[in-house]
Formats: C-alpha cells, sequence, structure tokens
C-alpha cells in the first residue's frame, strides 16, 4: 500500500499505527516521514509538470541534455551553455526536419532514401 493511502487511513482512524507501518514495509517514524516528503514533492512536480507548455517541456529536455551530454565542459566553463543549446536545438530541428521528409517521401511512394532528379518538362 502506498504511504499517502496508508497514512490517510491512519488519520481516519481506520487502520492502527501499526498497520502504517506493515502495510507500507516502514520500520520507523523517519522512513515514513521521508516517504511522506518524497510523496508530497512528486505530487507537486507532477502538477507543476503537467501546467508546462510543450516548449517549456522542450527547453528543459535541452538543458537536461546538455547537462547529460557535456556537464564535464559546463562544469569548467559554465558560459558555454547557451552555445551549446543553441546547438542541440539546431541538431534537434535538423532530425525533426529529416524525419518529416522521410514521412513525406514515404507518404508519396519513395523510400526517401534516393536521390530525386527533375527532368524539365518538353
Amino acid at each position: 500500500m502506498s504511504v499517502d493511502i496508508a497514512l490517510g487511513q491512519w488519520r481516519r482512524q481506520e487502520i492502527s499505527e501499526l498497520d502504517v507501518f506493515r502495510l507500507t514495509g516502514l520500520r520507523s517514524v523517519a522512513q515514513l516521514a521521508d516517504a511522506h516528503i518524497e510523496m508530497v514533492e512528486n505530487d507537486r512536480l507532477t502538477k507543476e509538470d503537467m501546467m508546462m507548455t510543450p516548449e517549456e517541456h522542450e527547453a528543459e529536455d535541452i538543458l537536461a541534455q546538455a547537462y547529460d551530454s557535456y556537464g564535464d565542459i559546463l562544469r569548467e566553463d559554465p558560459e558555454r551553455l547557451p552555445d551549446i543549446i543553441k546547438a542541440i536545438s539546431q541538431n534537434r530541428r535538423r532530425l525533426a526536419s529529416q524525419a518529416a521528409a522521410r514521412f513525406n517521401a514515404r507518404k508519396r511512394g519513395r523510400s526517401g532514401g534516393e536521390n530525386v532528379v527533375a527532368f524539365p518538362g518538353r
């Protein structure tokens, strides 16, 4: 049982304090408090995430990618962050454009990988 449900039932006196520990697998009040704090923080982050626009999600993803891929460089020279974000953004746009071109080519019956040469009409 989740900590949240167990605590709610305990507050409504539906289960005992001992049952809370038994049902959640926690062994101390400190663990229970930590689990509750973590649950509240996760709920807050989830609500915050749901309120973000697609642009904010993309910006967050790009920032995470920058630190995942270039964390060592950024620790040494944090001022390079704008350049790295710009490069990642441009690369994402390029990849999205290529994917769209392949999709459209397949939709028109070509594989998207061949070179198409247009000859002028007679």
